[in-house]
């Protein structure tokens, strides 16, 4: 490839995803330096779980392939699967040791102390750390995080839930109680509870009782996940249940249920589970609709930069409408909610059971969060401070003043959860 060919290519994707993230949350624009055609770029990516996850670790892989396909033969990506956080220091630094690598995509939560070691031992390395708090990192320069964020979908999930619940109950798996999982509960609690309001049923929101099984202490546990989904079935009546752990599983108690004519509807977690089944010739009954993430739009972006020359040190966060090629808010009738889009968006709809003016509402909202006009943390919202097992530390309080928003930090931290929520632990 020519010097030109290189230059335009790097042009095209540093400044187009610049232009596509700056009417979002990223505006520096950084000057972009001509330069000789660099070595390939040596990639690195380590997933906490197995590709065939069909959930977190398959959609980040995905985005790999992606940015592979995109960068063709300027970009080589290697992979390392179930890397257990405890173990992510000794792996990375022995592929550090025995190869040069440019980049390195640390995809966990739980591989953030390994990252802050290792980053200062390799400094010509670049790290990106997803999910991970950028204050953790703010004296390492050659450390970036990255996430793409599910509590505005969440949010929406849980207008679903609160508009299809037959028992009033509606509940939670969860792998950990980290403050990202605890604000995606307490989203999806606050959206079950404007649902069942909006369709007048649970006493207009107030007699919805919302779930919470205790974590399960492992972001790849099916097995337990499966049992916890049961649980909330058989021990509190739940009829809708959410979750954060890797895979299919509660997703595939529900679908189990409706072979048996119970009705319990469950959702799509970090892919699209719906199209998943639908090419294995299988149409899920229980599906609702769900959040999926993108990647491949960050990752390209990341290394478009780094390939140029242009590595800034910073912390990217993306919302629905972000990295997509029109990002304002569109009336119901032309609502892209359900539709592929950007690196955050609803999975399909299931337009038979959800009913039409919870559809509707579901549109509106997700539309008017791409501007940010509707915001799920808004106050007044009373909750309660919370340990890592859920387990309550004192008695519901006002978290959230009326009419106040709550920011990037209060999210990134929060550590409480919302009154209505009934943690068995």
């Amino acid at each position: 490839m020519e010097r030109r060919e290189f230059l335009k290519l790097a042009g095209v994707g540093v400044a187009g995803l610049l232009l596509g993230f700056g009417t979002g949350y990223y505006t520096r624009t950084p000057q972009l330096v001509e330069r000789e055609v660099p070595r390939r770029l040596k990639t690195l990516w380590i997933y906490v779980g197995p590709i065939a996850d069909i959930g977190w670790t398959a959609a980040h892989h995905e985005g790999r392939g992606y940015v592979e396909t995109r960068f063709g033969g300027l970009v080589e990506t290697r992979f390392i699967e179930r890397v257990s956080e405890a173990e992510a220091r000794k792996v990375i630094e022995s592929e550090l040791t025995r190869e040069r690598y440019d980049a390195v995509f640390a995809t966990s939560y739980g591989f953030k102390d390994a990252v802050k070691e290792l980053a200062r031992d390799f400094k010509d390395v670049k790290f990106y750390h997803c999910s991970g708090e950028f204050e953790a990192f703010q004296d390492l320069p050659n450390v970036t995080t990255y996430f793409a964020e599910f509590y505005q979908l969440y949010y929406l999930n849980g207008v679903a839930a609160g508009a299809v619940t037959e028992s009033c109950k509606v509940g939670y798996v969860p792998a950990f109680l980290i403050p990202e999982v605890v604000r995606h509960i307490n989203a999806f609690a606050l959206g079950a509870v404007h649902g069942a309001k909006l369709m007048g049923k649970c006493g207009g929101g107030e007699r919805l009782e919302i779930y919470s099984t205790s974590p399960l202490k492992d972001w790849f546990a099916p097995d337990a996940a499966a049992a916890s989904a049961r649980h909330l079935v058989i021990r509190y009546n739940v009829d809708v249940i959410a979750f954060t752990e890797d895979t299919t599983s509660v997703l595939d108690v529900a679908e189990e249920y409706h072979a048996k004519g119970v009705k319990v509807y469950s959702f799509s977690h970090y892919s699209n589970m719906y199209e998943h089944y639908k090419k294995i010739g299988k149409t899920l009954k229980s599906h609702l609709t769900g959040q999926v993430a993108n990647w491949g739009p960050i990752y390209e972006y990341l290394l478009a930069r780094l390939m140029a020359g242009v590595f800034v040190k910073e912390d990217i966060w993306t919302r629905i409408g972000d990295f997509t090629p029109f990002r304002w808010r569109l009336p119901v009738e032309r609502s892209t909610a359900g539709q592929s889009e950007g690196t955050v968006y609803l999975a399909p709809l299931n337009t038979e059971v959800i009913p039409a003016k919870a559809l509707a509402e579901i549109k509106r909202i997700y539309e008017d969060m791409k501007e940010m006009a509707f915001e799920p943390f808004t106050g007044p919202i009373r909750g309660y401070k919370i340990d890592f097992d859920g387990r309550p530390q004192e008695e519901p309080k006002l978290k959230v003043e009326p009419g106040y928003r709550l920011g990037r930090g209060e999210l990134w931290y929060m550590d409480w959860f919302y009154e209505k929520i009934i943690s068995p632990a």
